[in-house]
Order: C-alpha cells, then sequence, then structure tokens
C-alpha cells in the first residue's frame, strides 16, 4: 500500500471551504489573495501538513477532492520536500469563537 495525499481539481472548487472545517491537520487553508480573473478565493492543500487521512474527500459537494496516490516504487516521499506553498489566510479553529471540528 502507498502513500496519499488530498489533491485539489480547481476548476470542480466552489470556494465554499466545507473541507477547511473536515480536515483535522489544517492542511487545507484559503490562499490571502484571490488571482486576478477568478471569482473565487481558492483553497490549497498545504503539503507540508497533509498526512493522507483523506477525511476532508467526503465533504466536498463538488467532488473538487481527490486522493493522489504516491508510486510504490518511489526512493523518497514527496512530502519530505514539499513544493512551496503560496502566503494563506490563518483559520481560527479553535477557541470561543473558531469554527472547530465537525
Amino acid at each position: 500500500m502507498g502513500q496519499a495525499m488530498v489533491a485539489i481539481t480547481q476548476i470542480d472548487c466552489t470556494g465554499c471551504d466545507l473541507c477547511i472545517n473536515h480536515c483535522p491537520f489544517e492542511a487545507l487553508l484559503p490562499l490571502k489573495n484571490v488571482p486576478i480573473g477568478m471569482r473565487k478565493r481558492p483553497v490549497i492543500v498545504v503539503e507540508t501538513e497533509c498526512v493522507g487521512c483523506l477525511s476532508c474527500i467526503g465533504s466536498c459537494p463538488t467532488n473538487a477532492l481527490h486522493e493522489k496516490m504516491m508510486p510504490e516504487n518511489a526512493v523518497e516521499s514527496p512530502l519530505m520536500s514539499p513544493s512551496a506553498s503560496p502566503e494563506t489566510d490563518s483559520i481560527l479553529r479553535w477557541g470561543k469563537n473558531g469554527i472547530g471540528w465537525p
């Protein structure tokens, strides 16, 4: 069994942010700045935080989230050298006014 991560098909993502609440590792966050020409604030996978639990996949109403399998013969996990993540907004998950975890 290989290692997995979650990936987002941005064209299918509506920006509803439901997946953010379902990630216990805070690996799904919205971009801080909306790229020019986009009408929604995209959510990205923060590779350094994603452990591949896939608990977020069922929360997406448009099926924009999917499992990304790592090759079984990979010499090194991509999680060991993640790509640079763009700047994201922080989400207050815990505390008096936090969104919590469903």
